[in-house]
């Protein structure tokens, strides 16, 4: 703004006292459109008041903020997106053109008469118009052959002025020679000149340059932008997850969002040299409805765009979890009885990014297929009939117009065309899929209890690769949620939670995709997964699974028990035999339940793994349960799946696999089984230790230890309380077991208040991340303390200089010399800790269940991951008086589910109400205010 004021100084001093001067300046001003007329005669009036050069930057902030909350109001009142996004660019036209024309009055006559003069174009959004709130201001200064000082006079007052009102500006300076330069090297460059729009100065030069461009690169480089493009499309793609029903899209960049229109207006215009929805459907390269349904959908994401924006107070293209109930309330989506407003709210987007997806592919294919009399000619020379009225061309499934009443004929050709295309490895004509999308509706009761129908389906599942992908497209031209009614009830069905990443449908095509890339795995469970997979009739029977394990979502909460009696009507229709139905059942009613074992519940525990056992009866039942288990975590969403939930699942794994393979034993009770243990451990260990200090030991321990721990940890832990015995205050060792992705490290050390918290906190203070904990405590006062941790990355840690540091830091916290919460906080910045989304905040969650153990109250505690949470839960029991004798630590997402067997100092269940009111309230406490 100075050196505005500086060059307009005089100007205004000439002026200040000659208001009709100023009038006249003012009215010189000329809109680039009617649209912008008003705009500019209200800016006219601004102008008039500003009596000096120093006025002009409040001047202009103050109409710039009455005109956007005038336009926030149309936003807020329901205004479509093209309304909003027009006005603000039209606001923006009508600053930027003053600016220009009054820098260009400002401007010495002598620089004028002696230049080439410049035109100032608007490129990018602005250029076509799609300017939401936080949108930047792309702006390019066009010369014919060189700068000149002139051009310089008008460019520095009319930048420096924008950033002073508040607008973020890109801009350049070129001659047109340096813009064809350009737009022949940078395709960003290039894609930006092909939506530009003049705004002030030479008209002459303006045409000059499009003129130039046209003749010179759009027109005549065609092929290689749309391969570039294409290419661009699929890598952004890529990088924003690879499906458009993601739980937190981004709007603009992922699959489905504005971009992908962008892309397809730019390869029609660059090959049809067209670019509107209007001069499209006038070509015929999309329909009306089409047409409506492209309108439709960019409007809905503009607006959402600008709500975005306007929330955000800036540029914000991710629609997170964190905001979509606000948004979804914003733009007037506030529920039923039935749903909530954001899940409708998210299921219309998803339908939006659904139709902007397939009408920009659809485009894309239209524009660049060719069209000419002889590429017509010679695609029918290609031609070849495969069988059922179709017709393959260059790989491409086609149906010919005289065979287009094949589906009328047959309807389960509506299922057979997609094996055709999985066997042979063909795609769908655009054509084709239109077809089949106008024919769903013959698919009737009769076809969805043909057993030809039934033989198609099964066929597309035992395929070796290829089924989620035939299944997608089948669920997206809306046959198989016609075949399966009830599988229609979970298209972009949101899951509103901080786990699932993904919308029903999309999770499951994920999950069978899961089973695709078997041969991938190679940690110690793939081969086992492999060996699964490998034989078909299993195979078949989990995928058909698979795809109806979360058949019960469309029905609301407690999806695994409604799915039951949807699977029993969806196979009883189908006509599944009954071994196989009972089978398919088996998995869908149980597919939570080994997950929820594994990671919840103690595995050391016998009794739990035996009854689990007697639940799933056979071997062949139990490895296709392990497997759709892997492949349901896994499709829940990235980074879900971990080496220490592979662990888990593989340690219930084979132990159930073992119960079943010896058979399952006769109910004996706990005090027998440890008598049983005490005379085998006696026996192995007596040479090494001698028979009275095994027995010793083993007399002073719980029965849970001799139950649960085995005879190469009964041993080595002995060894370290020897050391202790023999005057250590605390002795420990770690060992790594890198194949499984987590090292163990025991303690041991006479009992004192609140020292497992102590080594906890020590632990995190050293970036180390504990899966789970047991704690035993003898008879003598002996705790043994034994960890199961990773490097926070599913990684063992095999450092021993990292071990030697926690071992020196516990001696100085047992010492007394350091504080838990210090050494923590000091450490924070060297601590690896999973980040969190920002504004992912899971709510805090303590429950207690008395049911599960029978000696134990099972504590569950989900939060967000952060800092010493696992210090501040047990520092907390610690001073209620709970005893903590196991814990289980998962990550879903971005919250962390920690599990605590705990009792009360009398090793009692925490039956009373009343404490466990206050050991919940506690807990919620102290997770809420952290480390202080």
């Amino acid at each position: 703004m100075k050196r505005f004021q500086a060059i307009a100084k005089s100007r205004f001093a000439l002026l200040r006292n000659r208001r009709a001067d100023i009038v006249a300046l003012a009215g010189d001003i000329s809109p680039i459109s009617v649209e912008c007329s008003a705009l500019t005669g209200s800016l006219q009036s601004v102008l008039q008041e500003s009596h000096a050069a120093s006025d002009l930057i409040p001047a202009l902030r103050g109409f710039i903020a009455d005109e956007q909350a005038r336009i926030l109001q149309i936003h807020r009142n329901g205004g479509t997106g093209q309304e909003v996004v027009r006005s603000i660019a039209t606001l923006t036209d009508a600053v930027v053109t003053t600016l220009f024309q009054l820098a260009e009055a400002a401007c010495d006559p002598g620089l004028r008469r002696g230049s080439d003069g410049c035109a100032l174009i608007a490129l990018g959004g602005y250029g076509r118009r799609e300017m939401n709130p936080a949108s930047d201001v792309d702006l390019m200064f066009v010369y014919p052959r060189r700068a000149d000082t002139y051009l310089n006079a008008i460019l520095h007052p009319v930048l420096s002025t924008l950033w002073d009102v508040g607008f973020v500006v890109g801009h350049c300076c070129r001659s047109i020679d340096d813009c064809v330069r350009m737009a022949r090297t940078d395709l960003t460059s290039r894609t930006s000149m092909m939506e530009a729009r003049y705004l002030a100065g030479k008209p002459e030069i303006y045409q000059a340059f499009s003129a130039k461009l046209e003749r010179s690169v759009f027109y005549k480089q065609s092929a290689a932008f749309v391969k570039r493009k294409l290419q661009e499309l699929r890598e952004r793609h890529y990088r924003y997850g690879a499906s458009i029903y993601v739980q937190e899209p981004h709007i603009k960049e992922g699959p489905g969002g504005l971009r992908d229109l962008h892309a397809a207006i730019w390869i029609a215009r660059i090959t049809q040299r067209v670019g509107t929805s209007a001069e499209l459907t006038q070509r015929r390269l999309l329909g009306q409805e089409e047409r409506e349904r492209w309108d439709l959908a960019l409007d809905f994401m503009l607006r959402l765009r600008n709500e975005l924006h306007y929330l955000s107070r800036g540029k914000n293209d991710v629609l997170s979890l964190s905001t979509q109930e606000q948004v979804a309330a914003n733009l007037g989506f506030l529920g039923t009885a039935g749903s909530y407003g954001v899940e409708q709210f998210m299921q219309r987007y998803y339908l939006a990014a659904k139709d902007i997806l397939q009408l920009s592919q659809q485009l894309i294919v239209r524009c660049t297929q060719g069209r000419s009399q002889v590429e017509m000619v010679m695609r029918k020379l290609r031609a070849r009939d495969i069988g059922d009225d179709l017709t393959e061309i260059d790989r491409c499934i086609h149906v010919m117009p005289k065979n287009r009443g094949l589906f009328r004929e047959d309807p389960v050709r509506l299922l057979k065309v997609f094996w055709y295309a999985q066997q042979m490895g063909y795609t769908l004509s655009q054509e084709m899929k239109d077809h089949i999308r106008a024919e769903t509706h013959l698919i009737d009761d009769g076809v969805r209890r043909s057993s030809r129908a039934l033989g198609f389906l099964l066929a597309i599942l035992r395929a070796p690769k290829g089924v989620a992908a035939t299944l997608r497209s089948m669920h997206e031209l809306g046959v198989l949620g016609t075949y399966i009614p009830e599988f229609a009830k979970l298209t972009r069905l949101v899951q509103f939670d901080f786990y699932h990443r993904y919308t029903v449908d999309e999770h499951t095509f994920l999950a069978v995709e899961t089973l695709e890339h078997l041969d991938e795995i190679s940690r110690f469970y793939g081969e086992e997964f492999r060996s699964i997979a490998s034989d078909e009739k299993r195979l078949e029977i989990l995928r058909l699974a698979l795809l109806l394990h979360d058949i019960g979502k469309g029905e609301g909460p407690d999806h695994a028990s409604k799915g039951t009696s949807l699977v029993e009507a969806i196979l009883a229709r189908m006509g599944i035999p009954e071994p196989d139905a009972e089978a398919i059942r088996f998995l869908v009613v149980r597919h939570l339940e080994m997950s929820h074992i594994a990671q919840h519940l103690d595995l050391d525990d016998e009794a739990i793994v035996i009854d689990f056992a007697k639940k799933v009866q056979t071997l062949d039942r139990l490895k296709m349960l392990y497997l759709l288990t892997y492949a349901d975590i896994k499709a829940v969403g990235p980074g879900v799946w971990t080496e220490w939930k592979g662990t888990l699942l593989w340690e219930l794994y084979i132990k159930t696999h073992t119960i079943l393979i010896r058979g399952i034993p006769e109910d004996e009770d706990d005090l027998a089984r440890a008598e049983r243990v005490k005379s085998q451990i006696t026996q192995e260990l007596s040479p090494e230790f001698g028979v009275e200090a095994v027995r010793r030991h083993l007399q002073e321990a719980p029965v849970r230890y001799l139950l649960t721990t085995s005879l190469h940890k009964v041993a080595s832990q002995m060894r370290l309380i020897q050391r202790v015995q023999r005057g250590e205050e605390a002795a420990s060792q770690w060992t790594a077991f890198p194949l499984a992705g987590y090292s163990e490290f025991t303690l041991c050390a006479y009992g004192r208040h609140g020292r497992f918290a102590h080594v906890v906190g020590t632990l995190t203070a050293n970036g180390i991340n504990i899966l789970s904990a047991q704690i035993f405590t003898l008879t003598s006062g002996m705790v043994i303390r034994h960890f199961r941790v990773d490097n926070g990355g599913g990684a063992a840690i095999e450092d021993s200089a990292a071990w030697d540091r926690v071992v020196a830091d516990l001696r100085e916290i047992l010492a007394g010399r350091v504080v838990v919460r210090d050494l923590i906080k000091s450490r924070r910045k060297e601590v690896l800790i999973r980040p969190i989304q920002a504004g992912a905040v899971p709510p805090i969650k303590v429950e207690f269940d008395n049911l599960v153990a029978d000696t134990y109250t099972v504590l569950d505690v989900r939060t967000r991951d952060r800092l010493g949470l696992l210090y501040l839960i047990s520092s907390t029991l610690s001073d209620l008086g709970v005893d903590l004798r196991s814990a289980k630590i998962t990550t879903e997402a971005e919250q962390v589910v920690d599990v605590f067997y705990v009792t009360n100092k009398d090793g009692s269940k925490l039956m009373d109400e009343g404490r466990r009111e206050q050991i919940r309230l506690a807990l919620e406490c102290a997770l809420s205010e952290g480390l202080n």
